[in-house]
């Protein structure tokens, strides 16, 4: 793809949450991957987790219930919303901000954690590695990366899905093979499980101090 797309998260909002717990293939064990991000953040009390489109707050109340501080970013005021309206995402921090994964208005190493599910696909293909820095920078030493999304472990395999499965919509996956580079030159390891055809987990842990 050339030509960056233009997004209304807006109008996904009233169906959203019907969506993910619907039959739909794309959110296939969806819940298992919200599930297995949450573990991997390490969630505790008084943990500090920042949730890059957090949408309804589906992946923040399970880091809530855990006592984590949670911030969820994301750029559909109405996702942010529904969130607010949850019982269980009572007491987070809901920021509007356009571009969430970009810029991120927060200093270096503040958070314990930073995570992100069913979201990056919808970052350009030539961002995603300024991205991953972003996110890794504000992320404290010893602290965890972690994605659950749509991605494919390459080029060829994700032209196989798109070939097969006539519901997939052609976005921007991200591909293992070119996010572990990124994370090689951060010094940090990248690590897989696949959960569906289509859905992996990834994570990382940032190099603590010496």
């Amino acid at each position: 793809m050339t030509d960056e797309k233009t997004w209304d998260f807006d109008e996904w909002a009233e169906t959203y949450d019907r969506w993910v717990d619907s039959d739909d293939p794309v959110y296939a064990r969806y819940d298992d991957v919200l599930d297995r991000v949450a573990e991997l953040s390490g969630a505790a009390p008084g943990w500090k987790i920042l949730d890059i489109g957090t949408g309804t707050g589906k992946l923040a109340e399970r880091l809530l219930v855990q006592g984590a501080k949670v911030i969820g970013l994301d750029p559909s005021q109405k996702m942010l919303d529904k969130a607010a309206a949850k019982p269980g995402c009572r007491g987070m921090e809901l920021i509007h901000l356009q571009e969430p994964f970009f810029n991120l208005p927060y200093p270096d190493e503040v958070f314990d954690a930073v995570v992100s599910t069913y979201a990056f696909h919808h970052v350009f293909p030539a961002k995603k590695a300024a991205c991953i820095n972003e996110m890794v920078r504000v992320v404290k030493p010893g602290g965890s990366w972690v994605l659950g999304d749509l991605i494919f472990r390459n080029g060829a395999a994700e032209k196989a899905a798109l070939e097969r499965y006539d519901w997939m919509e052609d976005e921007y996956f991200a591909r293992i093979d070119e996010l572990s580079p990124v994370f090689k030159s951060l010094g940090m390891d990248l690590h897989s499980r696949q959960f569906t055809p289509v859905t992996w987990v990834l994570w990382a842990v940032k190099p603590g101090r010496d």
